[in-house]
This record gives C-alpha cells, sequence and structure tokens, in this order.
C-alpha cells in the first residue's frame, strides 16, 4: 500500500474525527475545516482553515494533495432551511471536485447518505422495493438533504466520466458514536417506531472511507454502509410486516433465514468492491450500554 496524502474537508466533525483516526496511521492526513477540533485531538493531521463554499479556499487545502474525503456539508439532523441544504451541500461537493480536478488528484471520497434513496423518509407512497435494499434501487428523495445528496452524486459521476478522476460515493446509514449510542437506543426502543432500524458505528464507517482512499480501479461507484444486523431484536421479517407492511416482491429469502436479524440495507457490494466489512453486533452493544448504565447507577 503506498503513502498518501489525503485531505479529509470536515476533518473536525463528529465523524471526521473518526476519519482521520483510521487515516492517520498509514497516511499524511489533513484537516480541512472551518476550525480544528474542539477536544484538541487531531491524531496529527495538520489543519488548514478552509470553506468548502469559497473555491479558492479549496484548491488551496487540495493542493499537492492525492486524494480527498469530503465529509463537509450540512447534516441531515441539523434542520436547516432547504435551500441551504442545496446550496451546501450540492455547491460544497462541485467545489470539491473542481478544485482536485484542477490540482491533479487522482481520487475523491464523496460522503453521501442513505438518504439519497428517499426510503428514511418513511413516506406511505414510498416503500422498499427489494429486500434487501441495495445500489440497484430506485432512488426517490423529496427531503432536501436527500436531493442535495443525489445531486453530488450525480456531479461526482460527472467528473469521473472525464477520466481524470475516481470517484466513490459512500452512503453511510445511521451513524453511532460512542456518545450517542443512549441517544440512538431511546429513539429505536420507542414505542410504535416506525422506521427501519438500520445503523453503522463510526469506527465501522471509517475504516470504509480508509478502503474507498486505498482501493484502485474503481472510476466511478456508490455503496451503501451499513451493519451486517438491525438494532431492532425481533427477527426482520416478522417486524417489517407488523411495522412497515406487507414484504416487497423481491425478498432475499435466503439472507433472512441465514440471519433472521439480517439489515435491511445490503452491504455486499461494499464488501466485494472496497474489501471492507462491519465488524459490529447491536446486542453485543446494546448488552454493553446497559451494563455500563446499571454500573454507573451503583456508584
Amino acid at each position: 500500500m503506498t503513502r498518501k496524502r489525503v485531505v479529509v474537508t470536515g476533518g473536525s466533525g463528529r465523524v471526521g474525527r473518526h476519519v482521520i483516526k483510521a487515516m492517520a496511521a498509514d497516511h499524511d492526513v489533513i484537516n480541512a475545516d472551518l476550525a480544528p477540533p474542539r477536544d484538541g485531538h487531531d491524531h496529527g493531521a495538520r489543519f488548514i482553515q478552509t470553506d468548502v463554499m469559497d473555491l479558492d479556499s479549496v484548491r488551496a487545502a487540495l493542493k499537492g494533495a492525492d486524494a480527498v474525503v469530503h465529509l463537509a456539508g450540512l447534516d441531515y439532523d441539523w434542520g436547516c432551511e432547504p435551500e441551504r441544504y442545496i446550496d451546501v451541500n450540492a455547491r460544497g461537493s462541485w467545489h470539491v471536485l473542481q478544485a482536485a480536478e484542477e490540482q491533479g488528484l487522482g481520487k475523491v471520497v464523496l460522503c453521501s447518505s442513505i438518504s439519497i434513496c428517499g426510503l428514511q423518509e418513511m413516506r406511505p407512497d414510498w416503500a422498499p422495493q427489494s429486500l434487501p435494499i441495495d445500489e440497484r434501487h430506485e432512488n426517490r428523495p423529496v427531503y432536501p438533504y436527500g436531493v442535495s445528496k443525489q445531486v453530488a452524486e450525480v456531479m461526482g459521476e460527472s467528473f469521473a466520466r472525464k477520466g481524470k478522476l475516481e470517484v466513490i460515493c459512500l452512503r453511510p446509514l445511521a451513524v453511532i458514536l460512542p456518545e450517542t449510542l443512549g441517544q440512538y437506543l431511546d429513539f429505536v426502543d420507542a414505542p410504535d417506531r416506525h422506521w427501519l432500524f438500520y445503523y453503522i458505528t463510526a469506527e465501522d464507517l471509517a475504516r470504509a472511507f480508509k478502503a474507498a482512499v486505498e482501493v484502485s480501479g474503481i472510476s466511478f461507484d456508490s455503496f451503501y454502509i451499513g451493519a451486517d444486523d438491525t438494532s431492532h431484536s425481533e427477527a426482520t421479517l416478522d417486524w417489517y410486516r407488523r411495522i412497515v407492511g406487507p414484504l416487497p416482491a423481491d425478498v432475499d429469502a435466503e439472507r433472512y433465514r441465514t440471519n433472521p436479524r439480517a439489515a435491511v440495507f445490503g452491504n455486499d457490494r461494499a464488501k466485494a468492491r472496497l474489501g471492507w466489512a462491519p465488524t459490529s453486533n447491536f446486542d453485543a452493544m446494546r448488552a454493553a450500554h446497559e451494563s455500563a448504565r446499571v454500573l454507573e447507577a451503583a456508584q
């Protein structure tokens, strides 16, 4: 494996800090963000103040780099104005792609989202067409955040067509950080929760970004990045029928027979093409969290 100079936009953010930590041992990493990480843990990364809405700022940050991981943007749960999602997430991605091409980088890894498909919106007119849901599934986002990610992927593919950049889009599921596991459990355990119970740990997601930087030979592709299991305690097909409704016509019955709690979003493509695999087990995560909570209460 060749050591690379990797720029991480948004490296001071919740996910960015994990991505930089995963990269730092094998690559020279630059954190391109508006401000350094608040906790002061830079994991050896050099900080360059960067505003992805300023093309010249991005050009300066990417100078001399081999690859860029683009994480900077407005997140789904921030509740921003619709036009802000489109402006920052779409235009910021364009700036990174344009600057990367101009500076002669070999690769751009875009942080897309599960929201690109629109299924997390749980609209009555839009339900999964297959189980598991994979990258061949139709995308029908309505919310502006999901639309912004779809636009960014289209832009990424347009740059890849020119043959100067390799562009990989990762679509993380709901990201669980160590400090947010309790909040996530409160969410999924709420009575009558109408959802698809998907997740990915920040550590596993960070390894996926590292794998995307290191893999060669992919001119353009998109990948769902999720755990093998769901965060629901029941068998997947059982809670799906009860919470979502009738199963789609296309169901991989053998998958759910082999692993009754298999995820509704598939990760086979990422495993095959990126050489990545998740390591988490939600039952074990839940048990460890409960044990820690009991121990804390007893002290």
